[in-house]
């Protein structure tokens, strides 16, 4: 079994990466000199507690979920303390805190240095992704109603800011394809596949209040394949491949993969 304290390292240096090493707490200062994987590690803070009797344990969890990236934040020691008080700093306060911060270092410019990047995390997914049923590809919606009727609000920036690059990476699909290559609908398959599991038997009041946290569990499924692959590697950022993946996990909500699409009346 995993200890919840064992982290890997692909998950301490995309925590610090996208977090800028500093602080999450909201206006905080502290940056964190991280010098080598064993520097810091105190700054590693679990969201829900690492052992029973810590801070927001939660029983029915599990050691591989408490030592993962979707249940750590970092945060100095002062501010590690205040959150101790679990009525004011519940498990999604925390987490919300930790996406606002996280945003702030997301720089999709940074493609320009790594114009290749797409095609290689698409190549990455692809290749790691287990081909499953297809179930066709629907035509993307309007977007702001779909945003609207799944109550989307922590990733409704995101999903107006990503959806510019939709032109991009079709063109890069179907590219792919005329290679006679099947990773588009493989990628998009799997995606609609990690939805499924999420929506279970959610009703829409079920989806709209779990909304943000959908997204947020697939986008890290997506993150996990990359893990997956053992080829991280290639050497691109963390911050350009968090960009590339909120890039195809758009892409995916247009195009019917992910949350449920208004209906007509």
């Amino acid at each position: 079994m995993p200890d919840p304290r064992d982290f890997t390292r692909s998950t301490r240096d995309r925590l610090y990466a996208l977090s800028g090493n500093q602080c999450a707490f909201p206006g905080c200062g502290v940056t964190f000199f991280k010098v080598d994987t064993n520097t810091k590690l105190s700054n590693i803070c679990h969201i829900e507690a690492a052992n029973q009797g810590g801070e927001r344990y939660n029983p029915d969890s599990n050691d591989e979920y408490r030592r993962s990236y979707e249940n750590l934040i970092l945060l100095c020691p002062n501010h590690h303390k205040e959150t101790n008080d679990t009525e004011k700093y519940t498990v999604d306060v925390l987490k919300g805190m930790k996406r606002c911060h996280e945003a702030k270092f997301l720089n999709p410019t940074a493609l320009r240095k790594h114009v290749s990047s797409l095609s290689t995390v698409i190549n990455l997914m692809g290749d790691t992704f287990i081909e499953n049923t297809f179930d066709g590809i629907v035509v993307a919606p309007d977007i702001e109603e779909k945003i609207h009727y799944n109550n989307v609000n922590v990733y409704r920036s995101l999903i107006d800011e990503y959806a510019q690059y939709n032109s991009r990476l079709n063109q890069l699909y179907n590219e792919i394809e005329k290679q006679g290559s099947v990773k588009k609908s493989v990628i998009l398959q799997s995606i609609r596949s990690f939805y499924l599991k999420e929506k279970g038997n959610k009703n829409i009041n079920d989806i709209r209040e779990n909304a943000d946290a959908i997204i947020e569990s697939i986008k890290n499924k997506m993150w996990k394949t990359v893990e997956d692959s053992g080829k991280l590697s290639y050497g691109l950022p963390y911050d350009v491949i968090e960009i590339n993946i909120l890039i195809i996990l758009v892409d995916a909500f247009m195009r019917c993969k992910i949350l449920e699409e208004p209906r007509t009346l």
